[in-house]
């Protein structure tokens, strides 16, 4: 077939046009390329699911009881009052597994850092988790915007967090313990939003 042959045909110029067009934007707006990066990620990691949150809980259940044993906070977590500094993010499964994301303040000896990653193992064992990601942090920069001119059922105040210092970083299995990455700021805003 010849190359004229195609284009006489309208269905040729019409997927050209589509494409062309959906190039131009994904190209020149940040809205299409944030909804076509987003649907990649849902489709490649799926999203988090009600059994992805109820692992992560009872994951972090048992991660704060033995974390504790092994050593004492000084102070609660700024982001949630009256819990130690320790979370757990849940994971999730579609293409690929995104695993649960634990994240730990101010545990800064790195003995004391390996008695926590042998319970995060045992807890997996148990829990028969099958991968976790854990990240060591320095402390939380929980930053507090106050609306002192806030009325009655207007927001008072907002927190989110700022850029904190990762210490170390690991990914576990229940047999494996791979380094991931040490020391490095994690900034968690765009300046702009900062």
């Amino acid at each position: 077939m010849r190359l004229s042959s195609w284009l006489k045909r309208p269905w040729f110029w019409i997927c050209t046009l589509v494409l062309v067009t959906g190039v131009a934007a994904f190209a020149l707006s940040d809205s299409v390329r944030y909804v076509v990066i987003m649907t990649i990620a849902s489709v490649t990691y799926g999203i988090t699911s009600g059994e992805d949150v109820d692992e992560a809980a009872a994951l972090e259940h048992a991660l704060v009881s033995k974390t504790t044993a092994i050593h004492k906070f000084v102070r609660d977590s700024t982001a949630r009052p009256g819990s130690p500094p320790i979370g757990v993010n849940p994971g999730s499964r579609a293409i690929l597994t995104q695993p649960p994301e634990i994240v730990i303040y101010e545990i800064k000896d790195r003995a004391e850092q390996d008695k926590v990653i042998a319970a995060v193992q045992a807890v997996m064992r148990e829990q028969k988790v099958k991968r976790v990601d854990l990240q060591f942090m320095d402390k939380e920069n929980w930053i507090v915007t106050n609306y002192p001119n806030a009325s009655v059922g207007e927001i008072a105040s907002e927190g989110k967090r700022g850029p904190e210092l990762q210490l170390r970083r690991v990914r576990i299995s229940q047999r494996h313990v791979e380094e991931d990455g040490g020391e490095k700021t994690i900034t968690y805003l765009p300046k702009e939003l900062q």
